[in-house]
């Protein structure tokens, strides 16, 4: 089962500043959650990444899983050591701790699997897995997927999940029911004169366009 995990606000903790730390590490910068690095390791990425704020670093040489008492409540903990032993009773006792676990050598101690990501602008991340069986086989699939995806995704299908997405903050509290809220999602998206100042990259438009739309559904249920 593929899920996307709600990071928003969690602590997470990568133990191992090599390759797969680092990659890891990217693929968390905009979740917006806190990420704490333990690292014996120092390179240009990892100093800059700190000196920007967009993590924690504590240089240590993680021999055991003793750092973990100086955390109450991380909510995911990655294991990216070069010691398959160590990244085994790190990935353990973190589930101990109750946060979720992942073993980068390891699929049989992780509480998961990390996916090969085709991401489109930071907005359409479309995952293909193996269940951990074939890392490398699920990259391959990816970098093929991905060549045809980006001639499938248009500019307006981008712009029309970020109006969706304003949508939904808009209507939480001024549209009541859940069905309701979803009639008027797709009334959105099938809206001829939206759609028309999307494709024409008038997105502005297209966001005043969907006030007047709240605005007149409102209208009609008064």
């Amino acid at each position: 089962m593929l899920v996307d995990l709600n990071l928003n606000g969690k602590q997470v903790i990568i133990i191992g500043g090599g390759t797969e730390g680092l990659r890891k590490l990217r693929g968390l910068e905009d979740q917006n959650c806190e990420i704490i690095l333990i690292t014996n390791r120092l390179n240009k990425i990892i100093k800059g990444l700190r000196d920007k704020g967009k993590l924690l670093l504590r240089k240590e040489y993680v021999k055991d899983t003793s750092f973990l008492k100086d955390y109450e409540n991380p909510f995911l903990i990655l294991a990216c050591t070069n010691n398959k032993h160590l990244n085994r009773v790190i990935a353990k006792e973190a589930s101990l701790k109750g946060a979720l676990s992942y073993a980068v050598d390891d699929p049989s101690v992780s509480d998961f699997s990390y996916a090969s990501i085709i991401n489109v602008e930071g907005i359409l991340q479309i995952a293909i897995s193996t269940s951990g069986r074939s890392p490398i086989v699920a990259r391959r699939f990816r970098i093929k997927a991905e060549r045809v995806l980006k001639r499938l995704v248009s500019k307006s299908d981008i712009e029309n999940i970020r109006l969706q997405e304003a949508a939904r903050r808009m209507i939480r509290t001024r549209i009541p029911t859940v069905s309701e809220r979803k009639e008027f999602l797709y009334s959105v998206i099938n809206n001829a004169t939206i759609q028309k100042l999307i494709k024409e990259d008038r997105i502005d438009d297209a966001r005043l366009e969907l006030v007047a739309l709240i605005n007149s559904w409102e209208g009609k249920r008064s």
